[in-house]
């Protein structure tokens, strides 16, 4: 009788100390303070593709940062002039943008995001998935 009690209570502690997560906890949103202050956010046109998958990237807190939206830059996912090239005929603007802590952050490589210019799950899509990926 004791041994079975002595079970029950050990088969009990274990169920109540194991804490099943059914599903993992949704991760933060990173948004970026500089939205309202910079219209290149207003921007309706996308970028061409340039990769479908993010890019996890180290940014500073404090310091200003500017993520091509073209698609074309050869520092993906930041900008490097490659836009101001006439010849190019490319209407998309840098995003300007900093964050708030200093941290690693998912950046949007497919230039498709709502959320410019961090990832949103946007590459998932059936139609960036299939998209050629261009490159200069």
């Amino acid at each position: 009788m004791f041994r079975l009690r002595l079970k029950n209570n050990i088969i009990k502690n274990s169920l109540i100390s194991a804490n099943y997560v059914t599903k993992p906890p949704k991760p933060e949103i990173p948004s970026n303070p500089l939205k309202q202050i910079y219209s290149a956010n207003n921007q309706t046109e996308n970028g061409i593709v340039y990769d479908r998958k993010p890019f996890k990237m180290m940014l500073e807190a404090g310091k200003s940062y500017q993520w091509c939206l073209c698609g074309r830059s050869k520092s993906q996912p930041l900008c490097d002039g490659t836009h101001k090239d006439h010849y190019l005929k490319i209407t998309q603007r840098p995003i300007r943008f900093q964050v708030e802590k200093t941290k690693e952050y998912w950046m949007c490589n497919c230039k498709q995001t709502k959320n410019r210019p961090f990832c949103d799950g946007t590459h998932k899509q059936k139609e960036i998935q299939e998209a050629t990926t261009i490159r200069i």
